[in-house]
């Protein structure tokens, strides 16, 4: 043993002798202030052997490093002059040199190890980490003792118990496209998440019980509850009263039972006499669907006739909106000797797609005759050719925006100023754009007007260009993608706007907005797909105010009372064979 440590030291000695060395040499060649620090997954700090007994050498208790492996053994020994001989043993091998402890070092480190192991037990106690119950974060409060005969008890007792979880965070982008605004190729924003899930149950004695627990992630409002619950005792007329939320379930074919109520639950008991009632409202319904073969299922709907499909459903123009009751008087038959051949559909982007963008300048009273809103201003004046077809030749405003510098960056204002005077998000909106595709849009040739997949929101801007024929004549309003595919990115093309990013249908003087009308109020969602013709029946109801009834017709007119107001408006004459 001894020549053992004798060379285990020479060791020690002559690494320690390198090591100073090359700390010198280090420190001749490389000043400490030039050398850098260079980032690394990997741990800096690197934990030590334990040398020597277990005992006399401190360790690090950070539970990062790993201890002992499962199959060290700690053994002690005590011999006839009470001294303590410590083994650490890996099976049959010795894992450490033996050493040796007195009676009085041993007594110590072993009252140590107790108050240690004694504290962490009350501490884990105390967090509620343990089987025992840890300590409460509302102590019982004890009340007065007359409450004892009416709640079986003289304490209140409340334990909450819940989490609140905030998730904080931020997400942004940045899209270096030239074709894009500067404030446009940055997006993002802060995202915040959250979720509350508390409950409460609070005692007073034996008897009264309160609980109420909330969830932000439930549903629907009813899977929060409130209960206020007394319970009886054996000898008790009150068997259970229940306030809150309660439920009468009911194992009977003749009476069903009904559950999510919200009132007073009373069981009463008068010898072997035993009564349950419940008053309340009941928050849930019972609701019966029916499918047919084939998986179809039938349902009833009701719609307000205020409640039309918005922003998706607009004319091409006023002459369109204005002949459409007209071609449609002997239906099926369209009578409007219109074909649109090409649609070309233009929405303000909101997202980030940046295929097929285009600066464009919308304008009001393009392809109009009729209906102007600059009647007698600006450059438009009294050149309306009253009610002709839709096109750029119907006024004159389509010849002299090609006078001007399309530069996008000039365009507001020439416009703006005189002799044009004209304002934005009212006249005309000069935007960034995107051209949708054929599948996001449908227009119907013979009417003039267009259904869009998606519904606009409120400030997206609604433009178009297309070109038809009338009675055998081409028309053509705005400018097409043949017309502008030679002129550069910077300069703005022209488009006939039918839903400007300020939707109101007067303006601040009074005056009608003739955009407002383009928006079709006719169209109706029925929130479902492949509807069958086949057992489909359509009522339209008006509400009799007198009466207070929904009715079919209408009580007065010489040409309206009793006659069913689907067939006052037409909506009976087609059937399945149109």
């Amino acid at each position: 043993m001894l020549i053992l440590y004798s060379k285990a030291n020479a060791s020690v000695n002559f690494f320690q002798q390198v090591s100073d060395s090359t700390v010198v040499e280090a420190r001749d060649t490389i000043p400490l202030e030039e050398q850098k620090y260079v980032p690394s997954t990997r741990p800096s700090y690197y934990g030590r052997d334990r040398l020597g007994d277990p005992f006399s050498n401190y360790q690090s208790q950070s539970p990062l490093l790993y201890g002992n492996p499962a199959n060290v053994e700690l053994q002690y020994e005590i011999d006839t002059g009470f001294n303590y001989t410590i083994y650490e043993r890996m099976g049959a091998i010795y894992y450490r040199p033996i050493s040796t402890m007195s009676f009085s070092e041993y007594d110590r480190y072993q009252t140590e190890q107790l108050l240690k192991n004694y504290w962490k037990g009350r501490g884990a106690e105390a967090d509620g980490e343990t089987a025992v119950s840890g300590r409460r974060l509302i102590p019982k409060i004890y009340i007065s003792p007359v409450f004892d005969r009416l709640f079986g008890g003289s304490y209140v007792e409340i334990n909450p118990k819940g989490l609140v979880n905030l998730d904080f965070g931020a997400k942004f982008q940045q899209i270096h496209n030239p074709s894009l605004p500067i404030r446009q190729q940055k997006s993002g924003g802060f995202e915040f998440d959250q979720q509350i899930s508390m409950n409460v149950v609070g005692k007073i004695g034996e008897k009264l019980k309160v609980t109420a627990n909330f969830d932000n992630n439930n549903s629907f409002d009813y899977q929060n509850n409130l209960k206020v619950e007394f319970t009886g005792f054996d000898e008790d007329i009150v068997k259970k009263l229940e306030v809150g939320n309660v439920s009468m379930p009911i194992s009977n074919s003749l009476i069903s039972g009904a559950q999510n109520l919200f009132g007073v639950k009373t069981e009463l008991q008068f010898g072997k006499l035993f009564v349950t009632g419940v008053a309340s409202t009941q928050r849930g319904k019972q609701d019966q669907v029916t499918v047919d073969a084939g998986g179809v299922q039938s349902r009833e709907f009701n719609i307000k006739a205020s409640d039309y499909d918005e922003y998706r459903h607009f004319f091409l123009g006023h002459f369109f909106r204005d002949h459409y009751e007209e071609w449609l008087s002997n239906i099926p038959r369209v009578t409007s000797n219109v074909q649109i051949t090409r649609v070309e559909v233009y929405v303000v982007n909101n997202n980030n797609d940046t295929q097929n963008q285009r600066s464009v300048a919308a304008f009001m009273d393009l392809g109009e005759g009729k209906v102007i809103y600059q009647k007698n201003q600006g450059v438009i004046g009294n050149s309306g050719k009253g009610d002709v077809p839709a096109s750029n030749g119907a006024n004159n405003l389509f010849e002299e925006l090609r006078n001007i510098d399309r530069n996008v960056d000039q365009v507001d204002q020439t416009l703006e100023n005189s002799p044009f005077s004209m304002v934005q998000s009212t006249h005309y909106n000069r935007v960034q754009a995107r051209k949708l595709d054929d599948r996001e849009f449908y227009f119907n040739s013979q009417l003039g007007y267009i259904s869009l997949n998606s519904k606009l929101t409120t400030d997206q801007m609604l433009a178009v260009a297309y070109e038809y024929t009338y009675n055998g004549k081409s028309y053509k309003v705005g400018e097409l993608t043949e017309d502008y595919a030679s002129r550069p990115e910077n300069e703005v093309i022209y488009l006939k706007m039918l839903k400007p990013n300020k939707v109101a249908p007067l303006d601040n003087l009074g005056k009608r907005i003739p955009t407002w009308d383009l928006m079709m109020k006719n169209v109706y969602s029925l929130g479902g797909s492949q509807i069958n013709s086949e057992g489909f029946q359509m009522r339209i109801l008006y509400r009799d105010d007198k009466a207070g009834q929904d009715k079919p017709s209408l009580n007065e007119g010489i040409n309206t009372t009793d006659v069913p107001l689907i067939e006052l408006l037409g909506l009976d004459r087609l059937n399945q064979a149109n």
